[in-house]
């Protein structure tokens, strides 16, 4: 067992996380960044809307970030966090195969997880010619054939937004009866919709190939589609009693309404991009150092602003 007390743990090495033990150790903080390396994002393989870092291999990435930390009293860890509680004045947390931890503070940093639709050929198109954001992979399929999946969760707005990437652009309806303030604005978007079956998709030369329930097949470039998702919080119950943590987070610093667990990243108030999960780490780290000031010597900084209101 790790007997050290930490000032923080982190859970989750994305951009959120590692801005976080940057901010942190710069600090001089004492850090322990787990990190189990099942990233929302490792399908697509490269990033993008990261100054410097357009295009970049996530891994390299992530290996350049955690060779910058090596000045820093940051520890990392490859394993998984299974658990997570309250220990009064310190937060225990306990990994797959390094064991239990304490630390005064926990970032939790690990995203969420993409819900893909159970469209047969779909998963393996993932990240590949199946995309959800258009900005961080239109430009490399622009002024292709869309197809924007909308059978699952509604993407009419996606399919409007993806007019600035390409003119062909055909929605998907996979059968579902659409209602008609989304028919609206696929019409005034001036984009098709095909209200036929999805049966599966396949790999082709183009990008894909959509099969459709009557035998039809249609060739597209590129297909994009909005997604539900769950938030990885399955090692905070029963600590958390909420579905997520952004509806505990309690200022745009990433406090939460539980004493010593803090957010950042996807889980908590911001687009799910890169560059902002990045800054909202530095933000949550930030207000963690000022809390522990706070904490070891009162009266030396201003009291936060009072919690908002649950939502």
């Amino acid at each position: 067992m790790d007997t050290q007390l930490y000032d923080t743990v982190i859970v989750g090495g994305g951009p959120a996380g590692l801005n976080g033990a940057l901010y942190l150790g710069r600090s001089r903080r004492r850090v322990l960044l787990v990190d189990s390396g099942d990233a929302r994002n490792m399908a697509a393989g490269v990033m993008h809307n990261v100054l410097t870092n357009d295009g970049a291999p996530i891994a390299d990435f992530r290996a350049r970030a955690r060779a910058q930390l090596d000045s820093y009293d940051v520890t990392f860890r490859d394993d998984e966090v299974v658990s997570a509680e309250s220990g009064g004045d310190h937060v225990v947390v306990t990994a797959k195969e390094s064991g239990t931890v304490r630390a005064r503070t926990l970032l939790y940093a690990a995203g969420v997880r993409s819900v893909l639709p159970p469209v047969p050929g779909l998963a393996p198109l993932w990240g590949k010619a199946v995309f959800e954001c258009p900005y961080c992979h239109a430009w490399e399929v622009r002024e292709r054939r869309f197809a924007v999946y909308g059978g699952g969760v509604p993407s009419e707005c996606l399919a409007s937004t993806l007019t600035v990437w390409s003119d062909d652009i055909t929605y998907l309806a996979d059968g579902r009866a659409l209602p008609e303030d989304e028919q609206d604005r696929l019409t005034a978007a001036k984009v098709p919709v095909l209200t036929e079956g999805v049966r599966e998709l396949r790999p082709h030369p183009e990008g894909l190939e959509v099969v459709f329930a009557d035998g039809r097949t249609a060739s597209y470039g590129a297909m994009f589609l909005h997604l539900d998702i769950e938030p990885r919080v399955a090692p905070l119950r029963p600590w958390l009693q909420a579905p997520d943590l952004e509806s505990v987070q309690t200022d745009d610093r990433g406090r939460t309404s539980l004493p010593r667990l803090y957010v950042a990243g996807d889980l908590g108030r911001n687009m799910q991009q890169a560059a902002m999960a990045a800054a909202s780490g530095g933000l949550a780290a930030m207000a963690i150092n000022a809390d522990l000031i706070r904490e070891d010597r009162p009266g030396s900084l201003p009291e936060p602003p009072p919690p908002a209101p649950a939502r």
